[in-house]
């Protein structure tokens, strides 16, 4: 070597050195793509904590690296993080097995994702850019103390409600699947993996019943504008038909695993003399028709299993047939799965007492009716509209879905709200324990608020759980008759929890809003305080508040308005097709007609 060109690599030794990358990231050279999107995920997130943008390499290398590979001897979605020697070894479970009941596994995807947040800190607090937390850290601090091991407690874990469905919003419907995706949702990767939805109307039309006058439901209540509601059950060729017509929409969908035999929504059913006998009474005294409607899924679930095996068929048990009959059961062939919607649950119901006490048996009783058991519920949601926040209920989060995960229930269902301005801590905590039922759901709490708002996060703490305490008020004096006014933010509610609360509220912001130390923390509580804005301009309206120009909340109806404009394009308030105006606090029952 030259004198000139040593001179010149000695004085670019340490740059060199400096720039050479300390880890790079394998993948194997046949990774799903699902583990691509995984490693790509990776290397974002470490550039952004760490400054250092690791190169992805195919097969071996001899570099210290960051390991992606399968390892199909886990648990289904399983994965292991261990150490081998300076390595990094993510593993994960990628089977994608033949079989009725099978669904894919994305184990390594997983276990990336537990990496990000257990070695880098990383937290996915509520959609987009905003809600993303990433700590700064030392590449070379990287490594595990020990062998972590993760599994779900859920084969099936869905939430719904949050802007996911919406494509028209496209500014929150993707950033909402990706927000999901990272939760380790199944709906976000495949959302046809449990259908169960109200489906009647889809396989019966009027003119069926043109010709078969004798398949109307006892009350003759056959037909909703122009769409089927009800039949009987029992009506000679009736299941036949229906049976026919489902597999030709299996047919027609293909790339859906599941078709759903649910009944219409409501409880118009047939008690005709043949279906009488189908039907019981269920804990509270009421007509059960789950033994009619448990029947009819089998009778049609038979036919389907001869005629296109190999496919799946779900059912809801709901409404007047939510409560499992008495022994025995109906048998249901091995193509049939049950989702429990406990309708008298929803809308903080499992505060009630008598409701409360009689949850784990009811679940235990249902979770011997079918070894594919989903629970669906709308227990820590209430329709609203107007800006309140919702309580996360930690009463119900530590009872609910760890004692479905307890009766090895197969998926869980849940429901979360698209306000995310104000409810991201019960979306947060109900997707954290669809992966882990096990969750400390408290610290969780606490860990969310922390992380979002700064070291003012004890005041909304402290707000949130004045919420938990009075909706178990409100919920223990209502009547345990179920009605469905009672998961409604109505007239009645905005009276007994927000109107009392309010001043407590802007209180309770404007000390977190103090405390903020970063422009992210400053800008997820003002999503928050849109809400409040959205609730005030309500309760003021009503004449539930009195009307006070010094609230920080406080806008005349032309501020409001423009307001309103402004949030079209924003996370924080509650938004469906219909847009964000759903008009005044309204009294009672609220209807779509």
């Amino acid at each position: 070597m030259r004198p000139t060109t040593t001179l010149w690599f000695l004085l670019l030794l340490p740059w060199l050195v400096q720039a050479a990358p300390e880890r790079v990231i394998q993948l194997e050279a046949d990774a799903p793509e699902t583990t691509r999107w995984a490693a790509r995920e990776l290397q974002r997130l470490l550039l952004a904590s760490t400054g250092e943008m690791l190169p992805m390499v195919p097969g071996p290398t001899a570099q210290p690296a960051i390991r992606l590979h399968r390892d199909d001897s886990l648990p289904h979605d399983g994965f292991v993080l261990r150490m081998e020697k300076s390595d990094i070894v993510i593993a994960g479970n990628e089977s994608e097995r033949p079989g009725l009941w099978e669904v894919p596994s994305h184990g390594t995807l997983w276990g990336t994702l537990e990496f990000a947040e257990r070695c880098l800190g990383v937290r996915w607090l509520l959609p987009g850019p905003l809600g993303e937390e990433i700590p700064r850290r030392k590449l070379e601090d990287l490594e595990l103390a020990e062998e972590v091991r993760g599994a779900p407690g859920f084969t099936i874990r869905a939430l719904a409600y949050l802007g996911e469905s919406e494509r028209e919003l496209t500014g929150r419907h993707l950033p909402t699947l990706d927000w999901m995706k990272r939760q380790r949702l199944t709906n976000s990767l495949n959302p046809w993996l449990a259908a169960y939805g109200h489906s009647w109307d889809d396989y019966l039309k009027p003119a069926d019943f043109v010709a078969h006058p004798e398949w109307k439901p006892s009350n003759g209540n056959f037909e909703r504008r122009g769409k089927v509601t009800f039949f009987c059950t029992t009506a000679p060729g009736l299941v036949e038909l229906f049976a026919q017509r489902v597999i030709e929409n299996i047919d027609r969908h293909p790339e859906r695993p599941m078709a759903s035999l649910s009944p219409t929504d409501g409880g118009g059913f047939c008690t005709c003399e043949r279906c009488a006998p189908l039907v019981e009474t269920d804990p509270h005294g009421k007509p059960n028709h789950a033994r009619a409607i448990l029947t009819f899924y089998q009778r049609v679930a038979e036919i389907v299993a001869r005629e296109r095996p190999g496919r799946r068929l779900g059912g809801f048990v709901y409404y007047n047939y939510q409560y499992p009959p008495e022994a025995p059961l109906p048998e249901l062939p091995d193509n049939m799965s049950l989702c429990w919607a406990p309708l008298n649950y929803y809308g903080y119901g499992l505060l009630k007492p008598v409701y409360r006490a009689e949850f784990p048996g009811v679940m235990e009783k249902w979770s011997r009716a079918t070894p594919r058991l989903v629970y669906h519920n709308y227990s820590t949601w209430m329709r609203g509209y107007h800006g309140a926040p919702l309580p996360v209920s930690l009463d119900i989060l530590e009872r609910e879905l760890p004692a479905a995960a307890s009766h090895k229930i197969w998926g869980a269902r849940m429901i979360g709200t698209s306000a995310w301005g104000v409810n991201a801590p019960i979306n947060y905590l109900l997707a954290k324990q669809l992966w882990d039922p096990r969750l400390n759901v408290r610290a969780a709490l606490d860990d969310w608020l922390h992380r979002a708002y700064g070291p003012g996060w004890p005041h909304m703490r402290a707000l949130y759980d004045q919420l938990d305490a009075r909706m178990l008020v409100h919920k223990e004096a209502q009547s345990p008759v179920y009605k469905g006014s009672q998961y409604e933010v109505n007239r009645a509610v905005m009276q007994a929890i927000y109107a009392p609360l309010f001043p407590t509220m802007e209180t309770c912001f404007r000390a977190t809003l103090a405390g903020c130390t970063t422009a992210s923390q400053k800008d997820r509580l003002a999503l928050f305080g849109d809400n409040l804005t959205q609730l005030h301009f309500a309760l003021r309206k009503a004449g539930l508040i009195p009307d006070d120009p010094n609230s920080l909340f406080h806008r005349d109806d032309a501020a409001f308005a423009a307001f309103l404009k402004r949030m079209e394009s924003t996370f924080s308030l509650y938004q469906d097709n219909r847009g964000i105006d759903h008009g005044p606090i309204w009294d009672g029952e609220w209807s779509a007609e």
